[in-house]
């Protein structure tokens, strides 16, 4: 999938945290290299990169990384103290309980970092209680069966309880893992290719579309709140792309966008429903509303544009309704675009809202 897709770099993360875990238990069964304790270091070795590797993964598809400082501290640590518990103190039970214990807490310690994605969507939860459940696994494996481990003898160990039911609950964690990496990949990729149906590539606010498939939502939301419905027109905007080209004006909807984004709160929605035409869904009563708006007028109206002249000033008017309970989404913003249209009229640069059509000073 990382070949056919090589920007999600999660992916190949995965990808090498099974070969290393898959290799590692291939050196183990086949006991190469020969010698116990050349075989102790380097399926420690391979051991140990794979939960580096599959947390590095599942970071990094939330765009997140851990420092590299704290890999090879990881790292070291677990196979340092392998060697140590081989080589000064030979114990083959606290090598079991160091590295069963070690891959566990790299597993936890990941799971604790996406925390915050328990509050996220399906997907992020289900990657988040996976890594959590994964992690577990390793304490509970010890805890039941790694008093049956010998402490020095090695062929005992392949007949112990431990090392069946270690190979067993592997084989089929590891499958349901990897089925699990699967449907979160192939999900990551049905909802990119959804939101860039529904996203407008230049401001990146919703497009129509994109606005229409959250109106449920709303309707929803409407119940039980207020909802302010904005439309919002940049005035004169055929005047920009006529003296400045068509590239001035993109720069124009780009910034316009980025100003709109930064002023919305948590629940507010923002689309551009045309070529200089947008709306915003604000979750607040009318004269909140209002306010907001206002003060996002203000801002655009002094904002410098890159590409034009200094004393250019690009301005905008709006239109407020208010959402009735049992009317449909675009019957709002149908009322919210003819009180628009009634502040261009005034003279453009205003705000008139639904029962308050005050125009405001330029």
């Amino acid at each position: 999938m990382w070949l056919l897709e090589r920007r999600r770099r999660h992916l190949l993360f995965f990808s090498l945290a099974f070969a290393a875990v898959g290799s590692a238990t291939i050196v183990q069964f086949a006991l190469w290299p020969p010698d116990i304790g050349y075989n102790t270091i380097v399926s420690a070795m391979l051991y140990a990169a794979g939960p580096l590797l599959l947390v590095e993964g599942v970071l990094a598809r939330s765009r997140r990384s851990m420092p590299l400082g704290l890999h090879a501290a990881w790292f070291a640590a677990i196979v340092g103290l392998l060697c140590y518990f081989y080589y000064v103190d030979n114990n083959l039970q606290v090598r079991v309980y160091v590295l069963n214990i070690g891959m566990g807490c790299i597993i936890l310690s990941g799971a604790w970092k996406l925390r915050d994605l328990v509050r996220g969507n399906v997907i992020d939860r289900a990657m988040v209680w996976l890594l959590l459940g994964l992690g577990l696994t390793f304490f509970v494996r010890v805890l039941l069966d790694g008093s049956s481990v010998p402490p020095d003898d090695v062929d005992a160990f392949f007949e112990s309880a431990f090392w069946i039911w270690a190979q067993f609950s592997m084989s089929l964690l590891g499958a349901t893992l990897g089925l699990g990496l699967l449907v979160v990949a192939c999900a990551d990729i049905v909802l990119g290719l959804k939101a860039e149906r529904d996203t407008d590539p230049l401001t990146g606010l919703l497009n129509r579309r994109g606005l229409q498939g959250r109106e449920a939502r709303l309707l929803s939301v409407a119940r039980g709140k207020p909802l302010g419905i904005v439309a919002c027109d940049i005035d004169c905007f055929k005047t920009i792309n006529d003296r400045f080209g068509h590239a001035a004006g993109d720069v124009v909807l780009a910034t316009f966008a980025g100003i709109m984004r930064k002023k919305l709160r948590a629940g507010d929605i923002a689309a551009r429903t045309g070529g200089e035409e947008f709306i915003m869904v604000l979750n607040c009563p009318l004269d909140q509303a209002y306010s907001l708006t206002e003060k996002l007028r203000r801002e655009i109206a002094s904002a410098h544009f890159a590409g034009l002249p200094a004393d250019f000033a690009v301005t905008c008017s709006f239109g407020i309704a208010e959402f009735h309970p049992g009317e449909g989404l675009w019957d709002a913003i149908g009322r919210a675009d003819k009180i628009l249209y009634a502040a261009k009229r005034a003279g453009r640069n205003r705000t008139f809202a639904e029962g308050l059509q005050l125009p405001s000073a330029a």
